[in-house]
Formats: C-alpha cells, sequence, structure tokens
C-alpha cells in the first residue's frame, strides 16, 4: 500500500497540472492586471506598494518573471500554479509523517480536484505563495518528532516563515497556531520554535513601517469611498461560514437552495456522527488522538484569531486563508477513515469529490465564474471603435486591464479621484472628451465611484447618446456615446 501511495502521489500532481491548464492563459482581472503592471516597474520600484496592502514577496518574484515573458500563463505558474502543486505534494507528506499516508492521499486528491484551490492556483496574486509556505513549514515543524529538530529542518521552517510572512499579513495567525500545538503537544521544540520566530521577527521588522503606511492608506481608500469595505471585506457574522462553504463547494454561488440543502444535512449529520465517535472514544480510552488534536489546532487557533481581529480589521475572506484549506481536508479526511463504519467514510470522501468536480466543471464551463475578460473586451472596443473615440474612467486612471492591454495605444480620460463627488468642476472636465465622436464608458465599479451617474448626465446634457450596449460576464455593461450625427463607419 505505501509503495501504491508513493507511486500515486506523482499521478495527482499530474492530475493537478492537468485540471490547472484550461484557463491559465485566460484574461488577467483587476487586481492581476495591477499586480502585472506594478511588478513592471524598475526593480527599485517594487518595495514602493502602499496602495496595495500586501507583503512584497509576490512584487519581486512576478518582477523577475517578467524578464522571461509577459504571458498570463507564465506569470501564473511562476507566482501560483507551482506553489499550488507544491501545497498538493506537502500536504500528501505530512498525512506521511503523522503516520496517516492514507489521510494524506485523500487529502491531496481533494485538494487536486478543488475548484477553490485550482482558482487560485491560476490567480496572479499572493494566495497560492502563503498557502505553500504554511504547508511547507508544518511539514519541517513535524520532521524528527522521535528525536531533536535536525538543522536542516529548523532553517527549512525559519525560511518558510519569513517568507510567508512577505506573502500574506495573515500568515502570522498560522505562526500562532504551530506556537499552540507546539505548547500543548511538543514541549521539546518550543525553545527552537521561539527561536525560530524570533529570527522570523527579525527579518519582518525592516518592512513595518511600509505596513503601517498601508493600513493608513486603506483607511483613506475607506473614507474616500463609502461602499469599498464592503467590496473587499465579507461581514463578520458571514464570514466563517463562506470560509467553510467555499472550502466545501468551491467557486460556484451558495445559494439556499434543495441541492445545497440536502449536501450540507448530509456533511453535517457525517460531522455529528464523527463527533460523537470521537467522544465515546474519548470515555472508554480517556483520550483523543493526537493527530485530531494536531488538525484541529492547525486549523481553529489561526482561523479563530484573525476572525476576532477582523472585528477592528476586516482580514477574513475565504481566499486569504487559503492556506488553512489543506488541513480542513486533513482533518476531514481523518474522520472518515476513522469511523467504524467504513462505508460511510469512503461516501463521506465520494460526497466531497464528486462536489470537487461539480465545481471544477462550473467552473470550466460557465464565464460567470472566471474571470474578468479584459482581453477581449479592450480588443473588441479597440477595433470596432478606431478612431475619435476615447475610453472614460470614473477612477484616479484607466482600469489596471485596461492598461495592461492596451499599452497606452487608445485615447483614454480619467477622473483622477476615487469618487466623482471629488471633482471640482465636473461640467468642464467632460467637456474636455466632447472632441471626440465617441465615449466608451464603463458600469464597472461605478455604484462606487459615481453612483448617482452624475458624469453619464454631463455628456447626454452635451448632446450625447448611448448607441450601443455591451455585456462582459463580471465586468458587467459597456456604453458607446456617439454625438448627434456621428457615423457610424468606423465599425464597417
Amino acid at each position: 500500500m505505501k509503495l501504491k501511495l508513493g507511486l500515486s502521489i506523482w499521478i495527482l500532481l499530474g492530475l493537478a497540472l492537468v485540471l490547472r491548464l484550461p484557463l491559465l492563459g485566460g484574461s488577467f482581472w483587476l487586481d492581476e492586471a495591477a499586480q502585472a503592471l506594478e511588478s513592471a516597474r524598475p526593480l527599485a520600484q517594487q518595495f514602493e506598494i502602499i496602495p496595495d496592502f500586501q507583503p512584497p514577496l509576490i512584487h519581486l518574484l512576478v518582477h523577475f518573471a517578467l524578464y522571461f515573458g509577459r504571458s498570463e500563463w507564465w506569470l501564473r505558474t511562476v507566482a501560483a500554479l507551482i506553489p499550488g502543486l507544491i501545497s498538493i505534494w506537502a500536504t500528501y507528506q505530512i498525512g506521511k509523517r503523522l503516520g496517516l499516508e492514507k489521510v494524506g492521499w485523500w487529502a491531496a486528491l481533494l485538494l487536486t480536484t478543488s475548484s477553490f484551490h485550482i482558482f487560485y492556483s491560476q490567480e496572479l496574486r499572493p494566495y497560492a505563495l502563503p498557502l505553500m509556505f504554511g504547508v511547507l513549514s508544518w511539514w519541517y515543524l513535524l520532521a524528527d518528532q522521535a528525536g531533536s529538530w535536525k538543522r536542516v529542518n529548523f532553517i527549512g521552517f525559519t525560511l518558510c516563515t519569513i517568507a510567508g510572512l512577505y506573502s500574506s499579513y495573515l500568515y502570522p495567525f498560522l505562526v500562532l497556531g504551530q506556537l499552540a500545538w507546539v505548547g500543548v503537544q511538543h514541549w521539546s521544540r518550543l525553545r527552537s520554535l521561539v527561536v525560530a520566530g524570533i529570527l522570523s521577527t527579525l527579518a519582518f521588522l525592516p518592512w513595518l513601517p511600509i505596513f503601517f503606511r498601508q493600513l493608513a492608506a486603506g483607511g483613506e481608500v475607506r473614507r474616500d469611498l463609502p461602499g469599498w469595505e464592503a467590496v473587499v471585506s465579507v461581514p463578520q457574522l458571514k464570514s466563517l461560514p463562506l470560509v467553510f462553504g467555499k472550502f466545501i463547494y468551491g467557486v460556484v454561488d451558495l445559494e439556499l437552495n434543495f441541492f445545497f440543502i440536502v449536501t450540507s444535512l448530509a456533511l453535517v449529520s457525517f460531522g455529528g456522527v464523527s463527533l460523537f465517535q470521537l467522544w465515546r472514544s474519548r470515555q472508554k480510552s480517556n483520550s483523543i488522538s493526537k493527530p485530531f488534536w494536531f488538525f484541529m489546532i492547525w486549523l481553529v487557533v489561526p482561523l479563530l484569531t484573525s476572525w476576532i481581529i477582523s472585528f477592528w480589521i476586516p482580514v477574513v475572506q475565504p481566499k486569504r486563508v487559503l492556506y488553512l484549506l489543506p488541513v480542513f481536508y486533513l482533518l476531514v479526511t481523518y474522520l472518515a477513515l476513522q469511523l467504524k463504519n467504513k462505508t460511510m467514510g469512503y461516501l463521506f470522501l465520494g460526497l466531497l469529490l464528486a462536489l470537487n468536480c461539480w465545481g471544477t466543471l462550473n467552473y470550466y464551463l460557465r464565464p460567470v465564474y472566471q474571470r474578468e475578460d479584459w482581453r477581449q473586451l479592450q480588443q473588441e472596443i479597440t477595433t470596432e471603435y478606431p478612431e475619435s473615440a476615447v475610453a472614460l474612467f470614473s477612477f484616479p486612471e484607466p482600469f489596471a486591464p485596461w492598461r495592461w492591454y492596451d499599452d497606452g495605444n487608445y485615447p483614454t480620460a480619467s477622473t483622477g479621484v476615487l469618487s466623482v463627488a471629488q471633482v471640482s468642476d465636473l461640467t468642464q472636465f467632460a467637456k474636455s472628451v466632447t472632441k471626440y465622436q465617441y465615449v466608451v464608458s464603463f458600469d464597472y465599479l461605478l455604484d462606487l465611484s459615481d453612483p448617482r451617474r452624475q458624469l453619464e448626465a454631463e455628456l447626454l446634457a452635451f448632446g450625447y447618446q448611448v448607441i450601443e450596449l455591451k455585456s462582459y460576464p463580471n465586468i458587467g455593461f459597456v456604453r458607446i456615446y456617439a454625438k448627434p450625427g456621428a457615423t457610424l463607419s468606423v465599425r464597417e
């Protein structure tokens, strides 16, 4: 069995790669394009990322990747796909180090087929990086459990912790979970872990001033753009259920319908039976297995502490705690395989696997679950309206994906501020674009930047009329305005 599982993990990694190739080269959406544009700046500017509330590691990684190519698939492979694949391998290895190789294999299989994991293994943002460093750090921490912590594992853990801190501001919560586990189950390693923590903290100290500046900048955005917080965060009471919902169902929308009710009841019933059996086993042996507590500490401590912090700084979103998905699968797989009724355990794992496959199929086939296709939008607009036209943005500057795909070739105009209400003379601004026959306007983020449609009213006052309305999944409507008497010959 060990030989078979050891070989099949490489088959799983091959399957994981195949499942992550479709859509890997798709269009960048807003945040990905902003990431690419920021990373394309000179190396000396890679730490000038105050508006982006992220540590700098991904900026540096993408910056050097850009030396070799600019294609979407290449940048995503370096920053997300490879870390995602490594996280699958490391999840299996953790199960193996715990003496639970079958648990590790099943958890790796669920990660392989998870649409949530697939999606963020294709995302040019810092979600796959802390996932990889988190699983690897636990793998190093679990090494040599029967003896002293060897130097190579201490160094590996420390380097992963430093890299994790520089890849996500939520990573310290995972470190708290590691401290809790060592404090509860592995006192002999506490001194080494504290030393590793001190070294990691010292390595992160130079970044703290920029972190506080980013925090202040985020507060200014929330002040200047009412409603922005609702876009980038999740209501506090919904955040934890949403995390587990996304871990189970993936990228699909969570709706209160028959399908979700039935599957949720089945999952809850399984959880109840599993916990009841654990409680009964504790009554008989007066203990619960160490793997269960290990998985619980790894999952609960980071999630609960980050959720508490979210009362002041809303940080908990499913994608931001992606680094907890491996332990979620390890825990539920462990519980399933511990059931006395083995058939019930495998039926539960089969249900999770079926939900993963269903979510992945939806991701492949339904554009609403895919990323915004700004590449196609830019190509269509510039082809259909190549002359005497301007792209208008109610934003400080043209949207990042437009800048990435257009590269400054198409005339643009932007309000220069986050909210149209901050424009000193909106009429004069609108007048500045009247030299063009056609104005291309985007509903994207307009509910935040111009909820009263003041800029549209100004265009209408100058005689412009909507001649075409385009709709793009996840982007919304694109409105084409024309002056009275403007010909449509440019579209022929």
